[in-house]
């Protein structure tokens, strides 16, 4: 089917229990091949958060981190709320990052509290506006360190609060490349016009229905930009323009921001859709990384998996953003 038009049935359609049956069906064979994998790793999760609160949530950032590769390009990974955020992707990451062919620097940013924890990093807004200036006096340093060399941010959860926060606190002249969103639990109506203007690339924003932590939890306590309590987080239904969407919001939506619905073809690499198997090393390796370093998805994904934000200026949500070379952050 093209995209924007409308297919015509040459048959009786398909009745819904067999269209059921049949994603359920494709769903629980994907699961199986990434079963064992993902027991592996929720183990290793539950056991590392374990010592993370026994130990008072101290940061394993420093862990994750890898720092060869800064003469190549950098990415930064901001994990999700309380103890539980300061383990999941930590090491998932950058190991996805590295099997996908990515061979910059990695750094795992710890930006979650000591005290308060899950609920604390989700609802303190003012707390975690600090934390994102500190992320971006981090980017800032890194590009004055290396000009030239691209920046990508990938962030989970409560922190791609953070990571949108520090890209609006950027000081002129420095832009990052791209922005991966997962399961982002930013109200989905968030105004990003200044957090684009900081972003040459494109800004990608996977969400999943079927997401239990948004669809339940964050209906309980609210947003993590403080702006939502009875809506939707973008990592439940995708970003949408925010009221009153002047031309310029309007334009850099649609240059660059791509809201990505869950696949069932993501099933296999680790991502059912149930919030943090997001950051699953599989699905980063193979979905994650060529989308940030080339804007493309891979041919076995079905085109519908990029959406313009409706409502946005025109334009092929598939279309590939500028390359690094064409879009380096100006000196200055």
């Amino acid at each position: 089917m093209t995209r924007g038009t409308h297919a015509v049935p040459t048959s009786e359609p398909t009745p819904a229990w067999r269209i059921t049956n049949a994603v359920a069906s494709r769903g629980s064979q994907c699961i199986s091949v990434v079963g064992r994998t993902a027991m592996r790793r929720n183990c290793r999760v539950v056991v590392l958060a374990l010592a993370g609160m026994l130990g008072g949530c101290v940061s394993l950032a420093p862990l994750g981190t890898r720092n060869d590769g800064l003469d190549i390009g950098k990415v930064f990974f901001v994990g999700g709320a309380g103890p539980i955020g300061n383990v999941v992707g930590t090491f998932d990451v950058p190991e996805g990052l590295r099997r996908g062919g990515y061979r910059g620097a990695v750094e795992v940013f710890g930006w979650q509290s000591v005290v308060g924890g899950t609920l604390r990093d989700q609802m303190d807004r003012d707390r975690n506006l600090r934390e994102a200036r500190k992320l971006a006096e981090k980017i800032a340093g890194y590009q004055d360190a290396f000009p030239g060399r691209p920046v990508h941010i990938i962030a989970l959860s409560a922190g791609t609060g953070v990571a949108v926060w520090a890209l609006e606190s950027l000081p002129p002249g420095h832009r990052v490349q791209s922005v991966a969103l997962l399961s982002s639990s930013l109200s989905r109506e968030y105004d990003l016009t200044t957090a684009l203007r900081a972003v040459s690339g494109r800004v990608y924003s996977f969400y999943s229905p079927a997401d239990p932590v948004l669809g339940v939890f964050m209906r309980g306590v609210g947003s993590v930009d403080r702006e939502t309590w009875v809506g939707e987080a973008a990592g439940l239904r995708g970003l949408a323009l925010p009221a009153g969407a002047g031309p310029e919001t309007r334009r850099l939506y649609a240059e660059r921001v791509r809201n990505m619905p869950h696949q069932l073809e993501y099933a296999r690499y680790g991502y059912v859709g149930f919030h943090a198997d997001s950051v699953a090393s599989e699905f980063i390796a193979h979905i994650v990384t060529p989308l940030l370093i080339s804007g493309r998805l891979p041919d076995d994904i079905p085109a519908t998996a990029m959406e313009l934000v409706p409502g946005s200026d025109g334009g092929h949500a598939d279309a590939a953003p500028p390359t690094a070379a064409q879009s380096a952050p100006t000196p200055g």
